[in-house]
């Protein structure tokens, strides 16, 4: 007879444990299934492997960028000593405007070319790394709807 309050109380308490179990079983029935962490995680690294390549693109394009603009400076900075001795041979009585002037026009012309050469540079740079992203993000949008109609 001792044991009838024991037994009663376990028993009690063997009904809540089991009613607690399935509440929690209803409540993960709730909750929608787990995407493939395998493809998610494959997924995530193209990401990366993207976003790497566009990076890498990018720098390519400012060192270009930058190479391209040592070559004009040296280039520029040797035609500029080429005229100043020109003109400092000729004497002040030889300068001829006309010359100074074409020389001018030349000078800016180049300007202008070089100017618009580096544009075209960092443009096709990032035309090619914003590419690489845009394939990028299309193909995850795919991969996304795929993990998310595998369910």
């Amino acid at each position: 007879m001792a044991d009838q309050p024991f037994n009663a109380a376990f028993g009690q308490a063997q009904q809540q444990m089991q009613k607690a179990a399935e509440e929690f079983g209803r409540m993960f029935q709730a909750v929608p299934s787990m995407p493939d962490m395998g493809g998610a995680m494959a997924s995530y690294q193209r990401n990366l492997d993207a976003l790497a390549q566009a990076n890498r693109i990018a720098i390519e394009g400012v060192q270009a960028v930058m190479r391209r603009q040592a070559e004009v400076v040296q280039q520029t900075m040797a035609e500029l000593a080429e005229t100043v001795k020109t003109l400092s041979g000729a004497g002040i009585a030889k300068i001829d405007p006309a010359k100074n002037a074409e020389a001018i026009k030349d000078a800016y012309a180049k300007a202008v070319a070089h100017s618009k050469e580096l544009a075209d540079l960092m443009q096709r740079a990032n035309t090619e790394a914003t590419e690489v992203l845009h394939k990028r993000v299309s193909a995850a949008l795919d991969e996304a709807k795929a993990l998310a109609g595998s369910k």
